[in-house]
């Protein structure tokens, strides 16, 4: 039985050494999610291991709140509460200056009734409403309302300088709720375009939403072009710039913080392309 065991052994090297392990197939011609737009890749915050670091350092110094894990679409994920939330006090250039933008993460919420549930911000400490942001707003009927924001304040000032995007009425989001799905939305200020995608597939979303203008198009309004953030302090995921204290008035009673599951965080300094974008939801979801 010794002899077997090591002439089986001995065929057992043999065959892994004469039979490397067989590589994934690419998808949109990529191995691993790292690979889409690298250069381009200004924040990745993952959660794993329990952690809240940004891989590409685009925001650092973070102060937790409350926050706990679970598991991920990838590794662990960010669990949040009706007390939770991250503020990180360091802010990269690179965020303080997009132009453009491709925002992208996991979710998986349950449907709240009231106020509106803030995903991230950008906050800005001489606004209300701050740079850029992502909410949730409160829903009755199972479909998802969602609610962006962004920022162009320049000298002289242009008449829509911040702008609310939403999916309301008929384009209200259907199956969101209590499963996990990748969102991605973007701005390209060469098109002065908005876009939302679910799952890797882009939501078909009228004119009035996805184009942009810096005042009413009626009265002869120019294309948004470049966004322009401004008096950047901080960056927050799972709540409001309110939540964060001084220089911020205390938050209203609508302000909640996000009380879901979130997962692999990440910001662009471009407007991905829709099969980048397709590629990083299949290639995230085979935990690569």
């Amino acid at each position: 039985m010794f002899i077997l065991g090591a002439l089986f052994t001995s065929c057992e090297d043999s065959i892994d050494k004469d039979n490397p392990a067989i590589p994934y197939a690419s998808i949109g011609g990529y191995n691993n999610s790292d690979d889409i737009a690298p250069d381009n890749l200004i924040s990745k915050i993952s959660f794993d291991n329990n952690t809240f670091i940004d891989a590409k350092n685009g925001v650092n110094t973070s102060s937790p709140t409350n926050v706990t894990f679970d598991s991920g679409i990838k590794g662990t994920a960010y669990k949040g509460s009706s007390s939770a939330f991250i503020s990180y006090n360091d802010v990269s250039d690179k965020i303080k200056n997009l132009k453009s933008i491709t925002q992208s993460m996991w979710i998986k919420t349950s449907q709240h009734t009231g106020g509106a549930q803030c995903i991230f911000m950008l906050p800005k400490t001489t606004d209300f409403w701050g740079n850029i942001f992502v909410l949730i707003e409160g829903s009755t009927d199972g479909k998802m309302l969602l609610k962006f924001h962004i920022q162009k304040d320049v000298t002289p000032a242009v008449t829509w300088a911040g702008q609310f995007i939403e999916t309301g009425g008929t384009n209200k989001l259907e199956g969101m709720y209590d499963k996990w799905k990748h969102l991605v939305w973007s701005y390209d200020a060469t098109t002065s375009t908005f876009a939302l995608y679910v799952d890797g597939a882009l939501v078909p979303l009228p004119d009035s939403i996805t184009k942009r203008f810096t005042n009413d198009p009626a009265q002869g309004g120019l294309p948004l072009g470049n966004l322009a953030n401004s008096n950047v302090s901080k960056f927050i995921i799972g709540g409001f710039q309110q939540h964060l204290g001084t220089p911020w008035s205390n938050p209203d009673g609508w302000m909640l913080k996000y009380t879901g599951l979130m997962d692999e965080f990440r910001m662009y300094d471009k407007a991905l392309s829709s099969s980048e974008i397709n590629a990083l939801y299949k290639l995230e979801k085979d935990n690569r």
